[in-house]
């Protein structure tokens, strides 16, 4: 193990061992295993980045990593947000609504998108990338969360929240009188249901209309789960920065396929790994929007974060794998080869591009890298063919 990576696997441990004391010492909230070792991971992330930024000798490739560095380094503001507004679950929620949440989405969607634009417009200014980045991210963060932005409480105002509110009325005032929980046809008929703006009853629902709309909310009227009500626009929110994420992976491969531009060890990789991690995003918040039970919810997150783990953990693999290349001779050759001199070289054939080829073809067929016409095998080969 190298010097470095003892310092890493050191602070990571003294980060854990200083939370695990804080749970004992002060109060907090209830924080699930599944989100807990996450968190750690993430952390983990967060300190192998930093290793990356330090040791990168490409300032195109530094400034991709340090994107990943603000990004996990959100993991340690969970940390702490844990132990912030114990005896105000309004200010808990806000924290959540726009750290855990808000912030989340677009430090990950601004991570993926920059690799793209960096990939897409190589040889531009970084400060220009930032700019295109910025702007990109900008737009589709201000589109889907301008709501929360100009009103911190309008998860509480939407059409569905509002319906139930009325309903819950409506159920109390008759169970107080006649000491049984109404049926739905019941519940329409003293019910009057509208169509809400802003906060505002701008229309009167019609009686058919109505009924179905006490029918769909009727499962949120037990316990908790009217809760799922309010987590449903940020929950949209997730999904939709998400679909943001896919598409510019899906750009960044779309564009290696077509043009097969120089790119940096491993690069490749993790981004097939934020493919599947952001589509996981997606599974996890929509199977949660659909959810007719608070306990069912709470479970969908908690299986969500395990299933997350896994990719998590094969991103750390990744990111690692680069950290060890980067600090080698043969790597530090290669990055620079590839800032100075890109179209002189072609993609480093990394380790499990290696294991591939000696599983399922025959290595000395493939010299160059995959899919390289025959006329052009031979020529230009990375420094490891070399």
């Amino acid at each position: 193990m190298s010097r470095t990576s003892k310092k890493i696997f050191l602070l990571w441990g003294l980060v854990l061992v200083l939370f695990g004391l804080a749970l004992r010492l002060f109060p907090h909230h209830e924080i699930s295993t599944s989100l807990l070792v996450s968190c750690a991971f993430q952390v983990l992330l967060f300190l192998i980045a930093v290793a990356i930024v330090k040791q990168e000798p490409n300032a195109k490739n530094k400034s991709i990593f340090a994107n990943f560095v603000v990004f996990f380094a959100l993991s340690i503001v969970g940390l702490v947000g844990a132990f912030l507004f114990v005896d105000d679950p309004i200010a808990k929620h806000f924290f959540d609504q726009y750290i855990g949440f808000g912030l989340y989405a677009l430090l990950l969607a601004f991570s993926i998108v920059y690799v793209t634009v960096d990939v897409l417009f190589r040889d531009f200014k970084i400060l220009y990338k930032y700019g295109a980045a910025i702007i990109i991210v900008g737009s589709f963060f201000g589109y889907y969360f301008q709501s929360f932005i100009f009103y911190p409480k309008s998860a509480y105002i939407t059409q569905d929240v509002l319906d139930w509110k009325t309903m819950t009325n409506t159920v109390e005032k008759f169970e107080e009188r006649y000491k049984r929980p109404p049926t739905a046809e019941e519940l329409s008929q003293n019910t009057d249901m509208y169509i809400w703006k802003e906060g505002y009853a701008v229309a009167t629902l019609h009686p058919d209309a109505r009924l179905g709309r006490i029918v769909e909310l009727s499962p949120y009227l037990a316990g908790r789960n009217y809760q799922i009500l309010i987590t449903k626009p940020i929950m949209m929110y997730m999904i939709y920065m998400s679909v943001l994420s896919i598409g510019f992976i899906l750009l960044f491969f779309g564009y290696q396929y077509m043009k097969d531009p120089p790119q940096g060890a491993y690069i490749e990789k993790i981004m097939f790994l934020f493919l599947v991690f952001c589509s996981m995003e997606i599974l996890h918040a929509w199977s949660a929007v659909k959810a007719l039970e608070w306990q069912t919810f709470a479970s969908v997150m908690g299986a969500g974060q395990y299933a997350s783990l896994g990719v998590l953990l094969l991103i750390a693999l990744f990111f690692a794998l680069r950290l060890r290349f980067i600090t080698s001779a043969n790597g530090e050759f290669y990055e620079q080869e590839l800032a100075t001199r890109p179209t002189g070289i072609t993609r480093w054939r990394d380790t499990l591009d290696n294991m591939v080829i000696d599983s399922f073809f025959n290595r000395r067929a493939l010299v160059g890298r995959l899919f390289v016409p025959a006329s052009r095998r031979g020529q230009h080969l990375s420094p490891k063919s070399k």
